[in-house]
């Protein structure tokens, strides 16, 4: 992560914080409740991934999802890449994904299936000339399998940032998911074909990168990446959702041997995962990894929303933009840096927060998170990078990732109002 900028320092440390704090509006009661389901009863709402497209009227403010899809489609050129920031030009592979899932989610398939095919046209083969590259683990140089994986980091042209590292499993867990999320809306999406290789072909290579030995460990645990061998909690469960769903995609295409390889490396990561020996919490969204993806059962969602309260990450505002580098920080400066970017509001987070309440039961709660940031809305459609407490500033370029998490929210409370609809009728 880079470090966080000056003007959060200086706003903070001088003096604002505790003003901004004393003035910021509250909601009665928000983020003071875990979700509302007893230990018994199991989740009844979809997972983000698995609803089905809904477009227009239906959805709770469809114009305000409209100006966040449209906010996307002016970093999207027609059926290509989509770019992280206005004026970036880096396309990250994550971020594509992610806005892929959105846009799919919402009627928009075609946009998100360019972006796929751009984005799965990048995937490193096993024909590729820089598949094995050697990196170093602790001093020690090793040589590492890449195929089936992404540089995190391309150039519209298609090329990578070879300056900057490759291979993130989580990563490759997006683009699994996202991929799923298209072929729900069209099965025929895996025998399409990019490049003369077929989207099926393509699951099948990233499944086994992921569970190859440079991303997993013998206990089942997810490494970040090859040569950063550190276990984060919400970036394993993306990669266990990617298995999951890949297991998915391959038995429908009858491939049932590599369909149950897939499943298999991904109960145990899910296992690891829940013993949570030598599992990080790198960012707040590693508290409440499983229930934003719905992977929860109502006692470990419990356990989540538990752990999220006590490591103190909820305000009125939202979720606060935590980092684990604060506790590493070896200079006072750093260290201060640190402490004014924990101090500030994540939207992305907070959005991902309010999700994980939907799909854990808690509706009210996600809607109060939607009616306390609807406003922060900007004109062209997205929301500021960060905020500080109160909510009355906003700082930073506004992402595709960020409008991609509130485009899912506000299916997802479509979703919600569905089934309450449907309980009345009944």
């Amino acid at each position: 992560m880079r470090q966080p900028p000056l003007y959060l320092l200086a706003a903070l440390v001088v003096g604002i914080l505790p003003l901004l704090r004393s003035a910021a509006p509250s909601i009665e009661g928000a983020y003071s409740t875990g979700p509302q389901t007893t230990r018994a009863t199991p989740a009844t709402m979809s997972a983000q991934y698995s609803v089905a497209s809904l477009s227009g009227a239906r959805l709770p403010n469809p114009s305000a999802v409209e100006k966040a899809v449209r906010f996307i489609q002016t970093l999207q050129p027609e059926g290509t890449y989509i770019l992280t920031s206005a004026g970036s030009y880096d396309v990250v592979h994550m971020d594509v994904a992610h806005s892929a899932i959105a846009l799919a989610k919402v009627g928009h398939g075609g946009d998100a299936k360019g972006a796929m095919d751009w984005l799965l046209g990048q995937m490193t083969l096993a024909g590729s000339p820089e598949r094995y590259r050697p990196a170093s683990v602790d001093g020690a140089t090793h040589v590492f399998d890449y195929a089936g994986s992404w540089w995190d980091h391309y150039r519209p042209d298609g090329e990578p940032r070879r300056d900057l590292t490759r291979g993130r499993g989580e990563g490759v867990g997006m683009v699994l998911i996202a991929t799923y999320s298209i072929f729900q809306e069209d099965p025929s999406y895996l025998r399409h074909r990019i490049n003369g290789v077929s989207v099926i072909d393509r699951v099948a290579l990233a499944a086994r990168y992921l569970a190859g030995p440079a991303i997993q460990k013998e206990d089942g645990q997810f490494n970040h990446r090859p040569d950063y061998q550190v276990s984060f909690g919400e970036e394993g469960a993306r990669m266990i959702l990617g298995l999951r769903l890949a297991s998915d995609m391959l038995a429908a295409q009858g491939r049932l041997e590599e369909s149950a390889q897939a499943a298999d490396h991904a109960e145990r990561g899910l296992a690891a995962l829940l013993r949570r020996d030598d599992i990080n919490e790198g960012m707040a969204f590693d508290y409440y990894a499983l229930s934003i993806w719905g992977m929860a059962t109502p006692e470990q969602a419990h356990e989540e929303f538990s752990s999220v309260r006590e490591a103190e990450l909820l305000s009125p505002d939202g979720v606060r933009n935590w980092d684990w580098q604060i506790d590493k920080a070896k200079s006072l400066l750093n260290r201060l840096r640190w402490w004014a970017t924990s101090q500030s509001i994540a939207p992305a987070q907070t959005f991902d927060w309010a999700i994980a309440n939907v799909t854990m039961g808690n509706v009210e709660e996600a809607r109060r998170i939607e009616q306390r940031w609807l406003p922060l809305q900007r004109d062209d459609g997205g929301f500021s990078g960060v905020y500080l407490p109160g909510l009355k500033a906003g700082f930073g370029e506004p992402t595709s990732y960020t409008a991609a998490r509130f485009i899912l929210l506000e299916r997802m409370l479509a979703e919600a109002r569905a089934q309450e609809r449907s309980l009345i009728t009944n």
